[in-house]
């Protein structure tokens, strides 16, 4: 993931990327190489000639190189998820607010441009569904795909709907690895919000998609595709209802119509977008978009997840 990160940094123009370091020597020079930037000997070296940092290293070291940094106030980018376990996600947040410093957690679908495109619109959502498979690759199973995947729509959810689930109920099972590869978890939310979320490491093809629910309407987002679209409903004097009829589009009890909208989607890339987030909320623009407190939460969840995977697992 650090390739990706280095990569990225290189394109921007409102921050200088100053170097990297990598305790293989030789992934740090070849990063130095490709974008002419300095390979630090060491986090000592790269402390005192940086001014923020983008963290991508194995979760279990997360804690410590993030720790070290926000000790001495310098702004984290960390990749997801925040840390290893609960103790230690509690203790980056305190220090990030007792230092007075940015904590942003690289929950990085928070700024795919479809759903960028489509969060603005909803307001009061009822039931959310997603699906993240993906074919089995090998790599990240030191964790359950809770943590390795789902946890990217946790978060997605979870910003929707502005609180934390109050009911958990969730089942997977280990089937390629030894930890969980597919998993189902049903959410409940304060405002009475069901969210049904599907995560798979061992599926055939990719999906990751998002539907979302409300008086409103319905909003379908492919995350992977980056497309978006909106079945709305409209009364008999709007223009989008003589739309609907000339269309075809079905009609409802109460005289209204139901109309289809393809939303145009930008360009751009997710992380691209997240470390430009990063750097303006250095720079005062605006708070960090995806919080320590975001990441924390998000960990939370997804703890109880693969706690009641645990009994399920028990039971069969």
């Amino acid at each position: 993931m650090g390739r990706f990160h280095a990569a990225r940094l290189s394109e921007v123009r409102n921050a200088e990327f100053a170097g990297c370091f990598d305790i293989d020597k030789g992934k740090a020079a070849t990063c130095a190489r490709e974008h002419k930037v300095r390979a630090f000997d060491s986090l000592d070296d790269m402390i005192e000639l940086v001014d923020a940092v983008s963290i991508a290293v194995p979760t279990s070291a997360h804690y410590e190189v993030a720790s070290i940094f926000l000790g001495r106030r310098k702004p984290v980018l960390l990749e997801k998820p925040i840390a290893a376990n609960l103790e230690m996600a509690a203790n980056l947040v305190a220090l990030a607010d007792s230092n007075q410093t940015i904590l942003q957690i690289g929950h990085s679908e928070r700024f795919n441009p479809a759903f960028l495109a489509v969060e603005k619109g909803i307001s009061d959502p009822k039931f959310i569904e997603t699906h993240r498979l993906a074919p089995f690759k090998g790599r990240g199973i030191d964790v359950s795909v809770i943590f390795d995947l789902m946890v990217h729509d946790l978060d997605l959810i979870m910003a929707l709907t502005g609180s934390i689930p109050t009911r958990i109920e969730a089942a997977g099972v280990a089937v390629i690895t030894e930890t969980i590869d597919i998993v189902n978890a049903r959410l409940e939310f304060p405002n009475g919000c069901v969210a049904n979320v599907t995560a798979s490491r061992i599926s055939v093809k990719e999906m990751r998609k998002l539907r979302v629910f409300q008086k409103s309407g319905y909003t379908s987002i492919d995350l992977a595709a980056r497309e978006a679209e909106q079945y709305l409903t409209a009364s008999q004097d709007s223009e989008d209802f003589h739309q609907a009829l000339l269309f075809g589009r079905m009609g409802l009890p109460d005289g209204r119509a139901i109309v289809k909208r393809k939303i145009e989607i930008p360009s751009g890339d997710n992380l691209k977008f997240e470390i430009l987030s990063f750097i303006e909320a250095i720079q005062g623009i605006h708070p960090p978009v995806v919080t320590g407190c975001d990441g924390y939460n998000v960990l939370k969840v997804a703890t109880e997840i693969d706690r009641l995977c645990d009994e399920y697992l028990m039971k069969i």
